[in-house]
């Protein structure tokens, strides 16, 4: 079998994945459990910035701005996922003051062209200017304009990755990651 190479975007190898980290958790989720019960993903993102919270001398603002962080990227993981045959994985990692996020899904072809597209775009463009103008063209009910990936671009000191790499034809593995100096937030 061919292994493809994956599409990488962004700020992806900022931190080298060989790169010994100071700690590290790893959960794994089926989308289905956090979209039937979409608390889980709050109370997932509460969770893991409580845990972080400890190695670094963080404030509740600092522990609700990272709480914000990690829902947002599970939310988006949950809504964009092949419901029953992916899983949504979540790795942190620490590294002095930083923190590495990375969420990955399993997303079918059409799902992954429109969020790699939405990426380049977030690549060229100025991000606040794309913020506010999504924000006056959204309708009602669209969950997919990309406002969350906006706002935490535009409203937070995160750098962010994208991994996209074919399993087969209508499977795709997408990894978001996300680079947070905590002591910026």
């Amino acid at each position: 079998m061919n292994q493809k190479v994956p599409k990488i975007i962004g700020e992806f190898q900022t931190i080298p994945d060989n790169l010994p980290a100071d700690g590290q958790l790893k959960l794994i989720f089926q989308p289905i459990d956090m979209t039937t019960y979409w608390r889980r993903c709050g109370l997932t993102a509460n969770f893991v910035a409580g845990f972080y919270s400890y190695c670094y001398e963080a404030s509740d603002t600092k522990a609700n701005s990272l709480s914000t962080i990690i829902n947002e990227l599970l939310e988006n993981a949950s809504k964009f996922s092949k419901a029953r045959e992916g899983r949504i994985q979540i790795e942190l990692k620490h590294y002095g003051n930083l923190l590495k996020v990375d969420v990955s899904n399993i997303a079918s072809r059409n799902l992954r062209e429109s969020f790699e597209a939405f990426v380049t775009k977030l690549q060229a463009e100025n991000v606040e200017e794309l913020y506010f103008s999504t924000l006056e063209t959204k309708e009602d009910g669209d969950t997919k304009s990309g406002l969350g990936l906006l706002m935490m671009l535009k409203d937070y000191p995160v750098r962010f990755g994208y991994s996209f790499n074919e399993i087969d034809a209508d499977t795709h593995e997408i990894t978001v990651r996300a680079i947070i100096n905590v002591e910026e937030i």
